[in-house]
């Protein structure tokens, strides 16, 4: 039967982060799956934390979902140690919220972010049961399709895909659901459906290509198969407002890449950095307006109880009216102590507006990426900053607060000279002394990684410098930095480069060396611990064998500007003649003004009917109150002076349950997810005074992973008074799910704190198989005689501790046939864990339940109702 779930609640807990697995993460959408037209399982070839740190990821899910006859779920690429375990039981993958077996859905949609994910789609649709090469997959396997930026050359996957998307995916998602649809009530052949969806605008399909090679291993044609589709073209979103953000962002038990609320302020970017691949494909430039930006904030937090906002972009300095922006908000989240990330801004938009305005963002880590030390490089580049804006920038960061800044680089660019090198090291110590000036803690790190030629670019002809090379040239800046101190040199691994370069710039034949990296083992390439060098060398031998190319041919080879490239019959919006003029330019040390600030460039992503630049301005800012005091600061910010006295708001004891899937969860992940219950529901939680503001909850002691329970207690402090029932109605329904709120409780201002009221805590525990009444009696009845039943423990610090459980059960019983009850001690002194005393207690049972059904306050007993 189709969409069976899968029982993984035991092969969940053995993980080594289960929380990757859980699913039934606050807003997620779970719907009827058979009854649905189509369903989609979009695939993140990474872990759950990189994945759903992707906003493109989590958009096409809402857009899915928003139509009432799709489901759209999601799945990831399980750890190592989660799929050996999968291997052994014969589990396939599947999609988290049904926990339906993917190779049921009617299509798989993979997001193509980076090439170092190319083994990792193979290991995905191996683990799911579903045919490896596009050709052998029958009508009832589903349909497998790419989305993202490696699929403007996706040709080293295409013997693995069914179909890719180019370009914006919101409105081709929808489209090819329609598809599916009606191919699956008219009972079609899978080459009808495939047929269906090259009619498409934005899919590409490429069975319907042929590829010939001429005698010096280049293409001599790619010929298309299917008349009338002699190329396939990028699909393009052309007005941003006719594309809602999510308004209910799913929010992740487990900390993600980047824990924050996603919203997109504009897609595309017209600067024209000539390495830049993204920034090509992405044409024209189109901002949200400044009105939907704050409505999507004021939404997505009310939903999620996130406390950080990022505002997304290739550029955000770049969105038009972003000091007025910046201004709106504070104004209005101030107050609620929201941050925001800016994660993308270059030095030459750092204005003295934009300066103030970032005072008040929450303060980590800083990145500008100048990509070049010297002027003359930086030209070539296309790159429009300069040693002045990047030092101004450096100034107006570290005058405003932060301690780090992250300066990125490239080395290998096209005209590089060794003096272009070096003027790494000389641009980023003149930086550093500039920081020291104003914070003596200031700390810079600088990363360098190598220039990869992209399609599509000006510089798709250019060659990949040798990893030799990259080496030598790391060596000469790493002699430029010192060994210790404020100045930090990090690079990216050569080897690493020349895979990414070697599958970037490959045709159809470097698909044998993904598939010869697979079945060696090769997975998860963008963790420095799982890539394997030597597995990717061994591939592209066999591709050499097999074909007579190199990964050296395909990476470090610059090609004439009028060889055939592997991604000729795909149109990405800008003009092969316009990339030439680039590339020309570039030689010439001359720079193109971009087209918002200057003359169309005729670069041909444009129509100039609807699709073309879409800005705002200041006008189009929303009426609303201005942030108070002169300096522009946010109300509500928190004072540096305590008060004098400071008088205690009422206190509320709650109880929740932690249940099915939410046995996986940590304490932190559940703290964190109760937490953001308490923003969401809009409670007057009290805060901390000082620089750090918290909110003053308590948590009880942590309930162990795998572990059930009814009992789990937090305190909280209100600024205001609300009431156990008004509590009970503004928090219950913002729970999680797996975490419902049991019961609400005034206390008394002279209450003692939940930990030292805290004085024993109840289990009930079912074993399975072989837990005779006889024997439970037996195993009961010699732990009481016992005068110490000793277990030893390894701690944090690797030092070893010993636990008299005689002194931590406080009562022990079996209650029924197969169930036992015990009653062990709080607190640090004499503690011990549910799953200690049933390893010394009851020997080689298996365990099917552990519940935490009880705990004792102060003389009276707390449980379940």
């Amino acid at each position: 039967m189709r969409y069976q779930p899968l029982d993984l609640d035991a092969l969940v807990l053995t993980a080594q982060k289960p929380s990757r697995y859980v699913g039934g993460e606050v807003n997620a959408v779970v719907k009827d799956l058979p009854a649905m037209r189509t369903t989609w399982a979009l695939c993140f070839p990474e872990t759950y934390e990189v994945g759903m740190s992707n906003v493109g990821f989590r958009v096409l899910y809402h857009v899915l979902n928003a139509r009432p006859d799709v489901a759209c779920e999601r799945a990831f690429m399980p750890w190592p140690d989660m799929v050996a375990r999968m291997r052994a039981g014969r589990v396939p993958l599947w999609a988290l919220e049904s926990r339906a077996p993917a190779r049921d859905f009617d299509i798989l949609g993979f997001s193509l972010q980076f090439e170092a994910g190319y083994t990792t789609v193979l290991e995905m649709l191996d683990l799911a049961g579903v045919p490896i090469l596009a050709r052998d997959r029958g009508d009832g396997d589903p349909l497998v399709v790419a989305g993202g930026p490696c699929t403007f050359n996706g040709e080293p996957m295409a013997p693995f895909f069914d179909a890719m998307v180019l370009g914006d995916g919101e409105e081709v998602v929808l489209d090819l659901s329609d598809a599916v649809a009606q191919w699956k009530e008219a009972r079609g052949a899978r080459a009808e459906l495939l047929e269906q969806i090259a009619r498409i605008p934005g899919v590409y399909v490429p069975s319907f290509f042929q590829v010939r090679y001429a005698a010096d291993r280049t293409l001599a044609a790619i010929e298309p198969l299917k008349p009338g589709y002699e190329r396939a073209t990028r699909r393009v979103v052309a007005d941003l407002e006719q594309v809602p953000m999510p308004d209910r962002p799913i929010v992740p038990f487990m900390q993600a890449v980047h824990d924050r609320l996603p919203l997109e302020i504009q897609r595309g970017c017209v600067r024209g950095c000539r390495f830049c691949q993204v920034g090509m494909v992405s044409r024209p430039q189109r901002q949200r307006a400044p009105s939907t930006i704050l409505a999507a904030a004021e939404r997505g937090l009310a939903r999620s109880g996130w406390e950080e906002v990022g505002f997304l972009s290739l550029s955000a300095g770049d969105y038009s009216c972003l000091n007025g922006l910046l201004e709106s908000f504070f104004a209005r989240f101030g107050p609620e102590r929201i941050a925001i990330s800016l994660p993308s801004l270059r030095t030459e938009t750092m204005t003295e507006g934009l300066a103030r305005q970032i005072a008040q963002i929450k303060k980590t880590g800083f990145t500008i990426a100048p990509e070049a030390a010297t002027e003359r490089l930086r030209r070539a580049i296309n790159k429009g900053n300069s040693e002045e804006s990047l030092l101004g920038a450096v100034r107006s960061v570290f005058g405003n607060g932060w301690g780090l800044v992250k300066l990125y680089f490239m080395i290998g660019l096209p005209t590089e000279t060794e003096e272009d090198v070096l003027a790494i090291g000389h641009l980023a110590k003149r930086a550093l002394r500039v920081a020291r000036e104003i914070r003596k803690e200031a700390q810079i790190n600088v990363s360098v990684s190598t220039f990869v030629p992209k399609p599509f670019t000006p510089f798709q002809w250019d060659a990949m410098i040798s990893v030799e090379e990259t080496m030598r040239r790391h060596d000469l800046l790493r002699a430029a930095f010192p060994r210790k101190g404020p100045l930090v040199y990090k690079y990216h691994e050569a080897q690493g480069s020349l895979v990414e370069a070697a599958l970037a710039r490959g045709d159809r034949r470097a698909a044998s060396a993904v598939l010869a990296a697979w079945r060696a083992g090769q997975v998860l390439d963008g963790w420095t611990e799982h890539f394997s060098f030597e597995r990717w060398q061994t591939a592209f031998q066999a591709m050499e064998q097999e074909h007579g190319i190199s990964a050296s041919w395909l990476a470090n080879r610059e090609r004439s500007t009028d060889e055939i490239l592997p991604w000729d019959h795909l149109d990405a919006g800008v003009d092969k003649s316009f990339l030439l003029k680039e590339r020309e330019r570039s030689r010439q040390g001359e720079t193109l003004v971009d087209c918002v600030a200057g003359s169309c460039s005729a670069c041909g992503a444009c129509d100039s009917k609807a699709l073309e630049n879409r800005l705002y301005t200041v006008s189009d800012l929303p009426p609303g109150p201005a942030p108070a005091g002169a300096d522009g600061a946010a109300q509500g910010a928190a004072s540096t002076e305590p008060p004098a006295q400071r008088v205690k708001g009422p206190l509320i004891r709650l109880r929740y349950a932690k249940r099915s899937r939410a046995i996986a969860l940590g304490h932190l992940e559940t703290m964190n997810a109760v937490l953001r219950a308490l923003r969401r529901s809009g409670l007057p939680v009290s805060y901390s005074q000082g620089f750090n503001p918290r909110p003053r909850v308590s948590f009880g002691p942590a309930c162990p992973v795998g572990v059930e329970s009814e009992a789990e207690y937090i305190d909280l402090e209100l600024a205001t008074q609300v009431g156990a029932e008004g509590v009970r109605a503004a928090l219950g329904p913002q729970m999680p799910t797996l975490l419902p709120l049991l019961e609400v409780q005034e206390l008394d201002q002279g209450s003692p704190a939940l930990g030292a009221d805290l004085s024993a805590v109840r289990y009930l525990v079912q074993l399975g198989p072989g837990a005779e009444e006889s024997e439970l009696d037996r195993y009961v009845e010699t732990f009481r005689a016992a005068e110490k039943v000793e277990t030893s423990r390894v701690k944090a610090d690797r030092r070893i501790r010993v636990v008299d459980l005689k002194a931590a059960v406080l009562h022990l019983e079996r209650v029924k046939q197969g169930e036992v009850a015990f009653e062990l001690k709080a607190g640090n002194e004499a503690s011990a864990k549910p799953s200690e005393v049933l390893a010394c207690v009851f020997p080689g049972l298996p365990v099917v339940r552990i519940a935490k059904q009880a705990v004792v306050f102060s003389q009276r007993v707390e449980k379940s109702e």
